[in-house]
Parts: C-alpha cells; structure tokens; sequence
C-alpha cells in the first residue's frame, strides 16, 4: 500500500500525460484557424522618437487539404497601395512565399537569404512569417508560467540547421488553452535577445482563438511594429482563386 501511495505522489509530481515541447510546437503548427478567414486591419510602424506611420491592409486566409495560404494586401497609404505578399505553407513543410511590387508590375519569389530581409520596412523579416515546420527545429519545454494572466507554456526552440533561421533560437510564451504564441523573444546567433513579439489582446471569435493587437520590438534601434486586426469574419467561403499568382498581381 506504502508503495502504491509513493508512486501515485510520483505520478502527480511528475504527470506522464505533461506535453514535451516538440508536442506542444505541433499544436502550435495545427492550430485551427478556420477554413478561410477575411481580416480588415491595421500596419504601425512606430520610430523611437515617437512618429508613427500607419498602412491599413487586408489579411485573407485559406485551408485545404494541401497547404495553408496567407494575401496580404496593403491599401493605403499610396506609396505602398497595391503592394501585397502571398505565403502557401504546405503540410509537409516546404512553403513558398511571393512579394507584388506594383511600382515595378512584377512578383519577386522569397527565397534563399531574401528570407532574412525586412517585410515592407516593417520590423517582422520574411522568416517571421513563415509557419515553422516542427521537425526544422529542436524544442525544449523550459517551465510553465503565466503570461497576462493566461497559463502558458514556455517552449525553447532551435534551427538543426543554420539555413533554416537568422534566429539563433526563440522562446515562447503559448497559452495552454488555444496554443497561441503570446510572446517570443527572439535571439541572434550569439544569443543576444533582438526583438520581441508581444500579444496584447486575444480572444476566441466564431469559436477560433485569434491575435487582435500585437507588436514587433526591435530591442536594439527601439523600433516598433504594431498590428491590429479591426474586423476579422471566419468560415465565409473565400474564392480558391484569391490565393495565386495572377491574383497577387491584379490591381
């Protein structure tokens, strides 16, 4: 009875069921997000001293049983009207993404070390919106804490090759209930922290945990980019034809 009791403190000590990181960085990867999702939001690029420029844009998504597909079309102001950026993230982890250049009428392929340049002068680069594919990477569960109030899962997390990130690692903030990154402190490959991502407001809408307000610090120049979705409506039946080339290039 003595050595049953001794186990069971054990077992509650130590849960057999308590997800390892590269389980939770599944989660993370598979996170439902409807089957397409229209948003209508916002773009502030915010200097150190204060001034803000702001972009307005809209996000559509999509799912199929291929690949996850993110438009981004920028609307105004007119020096970046028209501009917009295509990511398809296939299931099996290659991803391709696209940038429109109205200006020049022509698409630019990312690709390569273009993936560690800056996303329209923003603070977040061409990687940050990639949607990283598990097993590129190592995962350690640090610690469990709250963040804003919301109980998480602090998960380390790293490139097996070089290639695969400027990052040298990552580590995230993930709520326990939606699996979203609320936080990542991103460090160089020295392992000084360069930029933060930080949520500010979250919330489920039509049944789908969702970002409302979030910002990029780049921790060295103080540089920030704030992102605001002012409307978003899931599940509406976009058009498959929205998420192509032809598509990226008509304006």
């Amino acid at each position: 009875m003595r050595a049953f009791l001794v186990l069971l403190i054990i077992a509650i000590a130590n849960p057999v069921w308590a997800l390892t990181g590269e389980e939770i960085a599944w989660k993370v990867y598979n996170r439902p997000q409807g089957k397409d999702s229209l948003a209508e939001s916002v773009m502030i690029l915010k200097s150190a001293s204060g001034r803000e420029k702001t972009r307005t844009m809209k996000v559509y998504f999509r799912e199929d049983q291929k690949a996850r597909y993110t438009l981004i079309r920028f609307l105004s102001p007119k020096d970046i009207a028209g501009t917009a950026f295509l990511s398809i993230a296939y299931h099996n982890g290659d991803e391709d993404q696209f940038l429109y250049l109205p200006a020049l009428k022509r698409t630019r392929r990312i690709a390569g070390s273009f993936r560690f340049h800056r996303f329209v002068n923003s603070d977040f680069i061409y990687e940050d919106l990639e949607r990283h594919y598990p097993p590129k990477y190592h995962h350690e569960l640090l610690k469990e804490e709250p963040f804003q109030g919301d109980p998480c899962y602090v998960v380390k997390s790293w490139p097996k090759k070089k290639k695969d990130s400027i990052y040298g690692y990552w580590i995230q903030w993930i709520t326990k209930e939606g699996f979203l990154p609320v936080r990542i402190d991103l460090y160089d490959r020295k392992g000084r922290l360069s930029k933060r991502f930080t949520a500010k407001e979250w919330k489920k809408i039509q049944g789908y945990w969702t970002v409302l307000s979030s910002e990029m610090e780049d921790l060295k120049n103080k540089h920030k980019t704030i992102l605001k979705i002012n409307k978003i409506v899931y599940d509406q039946g976009l058009d498959p034809s929205i998420f192509t080339k032809r598509s990226l290039e008509r304006w």
